[in-house]
């Protein structure tokens, strides 16, 4: 049966536990006054149904319910049954009255999805300033643990620098003394390798295969360790013109020696004038490893005759004026060539050495590039080499380079397995070779026991080259030795005078 009069539309509503327990005690019995009537279950909509406050009831149940008095119900929709004219209501029901009944029922059933929504977002608020509060709370904690964190690592930080200046550097260098773990760049100067000879024996040899010359770590000689040597009693006269331009060509790495087109050879015209007029024994001695520290370079200038040859290291600064001031002092000048030793990388000949894993042509470039650095010198001196020296095609298109631009060739290390003097003959390159390093170890019992030696060498052999490094002790004992040589039947010759001279058995 349809309903004369709408009721009110009721959501469901999600409440409380408190608001349950109200709401669960309604009974529709309770509403004095209001009328009963028969509901038919096929015609209300599922929107009106109340499913959880009323029970569905039934027609017999509603027919009992009704009171005995007549109501008027008003109705509350237009989709209602239209009531005839002079008619207050389909049924004859006191609109009045129902309209009390049903505001009454309102104010006591009245669901609405707002209350719901209020209590659910109060409760989300309260969640939520509790959350800011345990934030807020947590925040010094944070920052507390931020900047205790900051201040230990920077009290780490302090101790370790500490520790490392003042206990780690003298462990690293106990501990690294007898090491060969390799070094490119150090902040100290290592031990002395027997391998290199020369005043790069303190630093090492080179800086690296990709380091600029002008970071090397040189050894810092001080003058006053020269002061105690006296000049030599003879001063040579000066040598001549040292960049004659008939002996040097443009390049683009700068100028190059080449042979004269009337013949004339730099190893030739720019070597120290030398008659021996006895039949004494030659000897010649090579300073090598000059330019790179100013005292020694300076101190092996001025008081070593003249007669001795001094060989410049290609990573020295200011090249040209070393040579020419040696050549005022009436020395011979050397360039040194560094090449690939089987130690490498322990032993590293540095960016401009030639090595066996490079083309011919990067060697070739590498070479010119020394060959470059200055002019007035008689050839080159290698360094190293204990591994290039034993590869004939790379020794042979090196030494080729050196013959075809007029220069002399000297073997610097003493190996029985190098090619090089072979190749130099076959090639008719003009040539020496070193018999004895006198500063191995450079102190001064160790180098006269040395030069002792390089006397028993001379007894069997018309002709012998020494070399040494730049320091104190070696330029002191050979400006002593020197001084008597004649006694010895000895003459000191510059190193040209020994071209070829020496035997290769």
């Amino acid at each position: 049966m349809k309903l004369p009069f709408n009721l009110p539309k009721f959501g469901k509503k999600e409440v409380d536990e408190d608001d349950d327990e109200e709401d669960s005690d309604f009974d529709p019995s309770e509403l004095e006054g209001a009328p009963a009537v028969g509901l038919d279950d096929e015609n209300i909509e599922d929107e009106t149904v109340l499913d959880d406050v009323l029970d569905e009831p039934t027609d017999e149940d509603m027919g009992e319910a009704l009171p005995s008095e007549a109501v008027s119900l008003e109705i509350q929709s237009e989709e209602s049954l239209d009531a005839p004219e002079g008619q207050d209501g389909p049924i004859g029901v006191d609109k009045s009255s129902v309209g009390e009944a049903t505001a009454e029922d309102n104010e006591e059933l009245k669901f609405s999805d707002d209350d719901n929504e209020n209590s659910s977002y109060d409760e989300d608020e309260e969640e939520d300033e509790e959350e800011d509060e345990e934030e807020d709370e947590a925040k010094p904690k944070k920052k507390l643990f931020l900047v205790g964190g900051g201040a230990t690592a920077v009290l780490i930080l302090i101790g370790g620098t500490f520790w490392y200046s003042t206990l780690g550097g003298t462990n690293d260098e106990s501990s690294n003394e007898n090491s060969k773990i390799p070094k490119v760049a150090m902040d100290i100067a290592p031990k002395t390798n027997p391998k290199v000879g020369g005043l790069n024996a303190l630093i090492g040899g080179s800086a690296g295969a990709g380091a600029s010359p002008t970071k090397l770590l040189v050894p810092v000689i001080s003058p006053m360790a020269f002061a105690s040597l006296a000049p030599p009693k003879v001063t040579d006269s000066p040598l001549g013109e040292s960049n004659d331009p008939a002996l040097s060509e443009e390049s683009p790495q700068g100028l190059l020696p080449i042979i004269a087109k009337d013949g004339r050879q730099a190893w030739q015209v720019y070597a120290k004038p030398f008659v021996n007029e006895s039949a004494n024994r030659r000897v010649s001695i090579v300073v090598m490893g000059l330019g790179q520290s100013m005292s020694a370079t300076n101190a092996a200038i001025n008081l070593l005759p003249g007669n001795v040859t001094l060989a410049f290291d290609p990573y020295a600064p200011n090249l040209s004026d070393w040579m020419r001031k040696a050549r005022a002092a009436g020395h011979e000048v050397m360039l040194m060539v560094p090449l690939e030793p089987t130690t490498f990388p322990y032993d590293d000949p540095g960016p401009l050495g030639l090595m066996t894993v490079n083309a011919l042509e990067e060697n070739r470039l590498r070479l010119e590039n020394i060959l470059s650095l200055m002019t007035g010198y008689i050839g080159v001196m290698t360094v190293m080499g204990s591994k290039f020296n034993t590869s004939d095609e790379h020794l042979r298109s090196f030494l080729d380079v050196i013959k075809k631009r007029g220069l002399m060739f000297l073997e610097g290390a003493v190996n029985p397995n190098t090619l090089a003097p072979k190749i130099a003959k076959e090639l008719g390159l003009p040539y020496a070779v070193t018999n004895i390093v006198l500063d191995l170890i450079p102190t001064k019992s160790e180098i006269d026991v040395r030069l002792a030696e390089l006397e028993k060498v001379l007894a069997k052999k018309p002709a012998a080259v020494a070399i040494a490094g730049g320091y104190p002790s070696s330029i002191e004992r050979i400006a002593a030795w020197t001084t008597d040589l004649q006694a010895k039947n000895l003459v000191l010759a510059p190193l040209s005078a020994l071209a070829n001279k020496q035997s290769l058995e």
